[in-house]
């Protein structure tokens, strides 16, 4: 059984020998850096070194964001930066000795005009076509291939991410509120775009594992938008693209936010999301909290608290534990939940996937 099997049938509550492991979403070049002076060999993958099958995601779709993109080019650099301008036209400040977050600087969309611009001049339907990579038809015939290994997976939309990535969040919320008319507008606008992207592959019979959203819509303790916003701009959008993807028989619908999704839980199940991804335990995110609240009506990926991997093997173990039951139930693959930060050492990140691969039955700790 290969990553791809078990991906599916994980998330689709089948038997399976054992859920994929999955070292974290995201490695730091901050985290390697220290690993690598605690051991971990320079240049070797961590998934050779664990003696890991990588899950790998291939996108099947066209482009759903801005199109043509900004012109990204670099406007200032020195030892500790770049400043530089990105393909959503943000200026950003890139730091080099760090990994983090940039610091965002200016966004393309500060008032209604600059909006209406962008949604004319890149999100014109017209160009549909144009959104598709050159080489699309000889990817068709290779994604048809029945010995494929990796995931394949088509996108129901990022909204509220796209909207964000333009003006910020500050800007979007009062947005939401002073050009209702010109949100709804963007909105309905990417989702012909996915809908085009999802009828034009699944209609070529190509075998789609998963529909992907995302958003980024929430925090520490709760939503970026509230739940009549969310009804009354992404609630049909939503419902509109998974029912679709479900005529095709596409049933695993995977939604990527951080933070804290409760308010909207219900909702995503009306819609037809269901599975949800990273699952930051710090955000009332903990996979065996969600199960006891929403039973298997939700299935998830992460889920491991990523403060507990900066402390001892106590911590870890007790953490990894405590999402067993979740585990067998399925519908659930445990990891990380989000970045591996640089504060993990390479001992504990070791002892992680050794304790996992000892509970699944494919190794020991030594």
């Amino acid at each position: 059984m290969n990553n791809l099997e078990r991906f599916k049938k994980v998330l689709s509550f089948e038997d399976v020998d054992h859920p994929p492991i999955e070292p974290g979403i995201r490695i730091w070049k901050d985290t390697l850096k220290r690993w690598n002076r605690e051991g971990y060999p320079e240049g070797v993958n961590i998934f050779e070194y664990f003696g890991l099958e990588k899950l790998k995601f291939v996108y099947a779709g066209p482009d759903t964001g801005p199109y043509p993109h900004f012109v990204e080019k670099v406007i200032s650099e020195d030892d500790n930066a770049v400043i530089k301008t990105d393909k959503y036209g943000r200026k950003i400040k890139d730091f080099k000795d760090a990994t983090t977050m940039p610091e965002w600087l200016e966004f393309p969309v500060k008032n209604r005009n600059d909006l209406e611009k962008v949604i004319k001049e890149r999100f014109d339907l017209s160009l549909l076509n144009d959104r598709w990579s050159s080489d699309f038809n000889k990817k068709i015939e290779e994604w048809k291939d029945e010995k494929r290994n990796y995931i394949l997976f088509l996108d129901g939309g990022c909204y509220y991410g796209v909207l964000r990535n333009l003006a910020g969040v500050e800007y979007s919320s009062y947005l939401f509120y002073d050009a209702p008319d010109l949100v709804d507008e963007l909105f309905e606008r990417i989702n012909i775009i996915c809908i085009e992207g999802i009828k034009r592959i699944l209609s070529a019979e190509v075998k789609v594992d998963y529909l992907g959203f995302g958003e980024d819509i929430a925090y520490k303790t709760s939503t970026l938008i509230s739940p009549p916003m969310f009804k009354r701009f992404l609630f049909s959008r939503y419902k509109k693209v998974c029912e679709i993807a479900k005529k095709y028989e596409l049933n695993i619908t995977l939604y990527d936010s951080d933070g804290n999704l409760n308010p909207f839980m219900e909702l995503y199940f009306e819609t037809g999301i269901n599975c949800f991804t990273p699952c930051e335990v710090a955000a009332d995110m903990d996979p065996v909290d969600l199960r006891k609240r929403y039973g298997k009506n939700i299935k998830m990926m992460g889920g491991l608290d990523k403060r507990k991997f900066t402390k001892g093997r106590d911590d870890i173990k007790e953490e990894i534990y405590k999402k067993i039951p979740v585990i067998e139930e399925g519908g659930y693959i445990p990891g990380i939940d989000h970045s591996v930060s640089s504060d993990i050492s390479f001992e504990n990140f070791s002892y992680y996937i050794k304790l996992l691969k000892e509970i699944y039955g494919i190794g020991e700790i030594k």
